[in-house]
């Protein structure tokens, strides 16, 4: 009926009769610890700002190893940041204008 193992059925079970709701929820320490710092992606928004071109996030990635020594994929650093601009905790857009020339300027 749920389409899973039944000692899994069994084990939610009695994790809801010892522990109620809280027990149906992800414990601490599940999944993929993050190896990125706060001050790792206040790097990223400072050479984001501060340089005169735009940066790819494979460039950034690259920029990212080089100057810091941290890998992270591209894309798993744009989603990071996109997540970063929208949660609500930046003060202004990363990126307020394209910092490419235009062929008018």
């Amino acid at each position: 009926m749920f389409e899973c193992h039944e000692q899994t059925v069994r084990s939610t079970l009695r994790r809801w009769e010892r522990n109620g709701l809280e027990g149906l929820w992800e414990a601490p320490g599940r999944g993929a610890k993050r190896r990125w710092q706060e001050a790792d992606l206040q790097a990223v928004e400072q050479w984001i700002e501060q340089a005169p071109r735009t940066y790819s996030s494979p460039q950034l990635a690259q920029k990212l190893v080089e100057e810091r020594h941290l890998k992270l994929s591209p894309r798993r650093l744009r989603h990071v940041l996109q997540k970063r601009a929208f949660a609500g905790n930046a003060p202004e857009p990363l990126i307020k204008a394209s910092k490419t020339r235009n062929r008018n300027d």
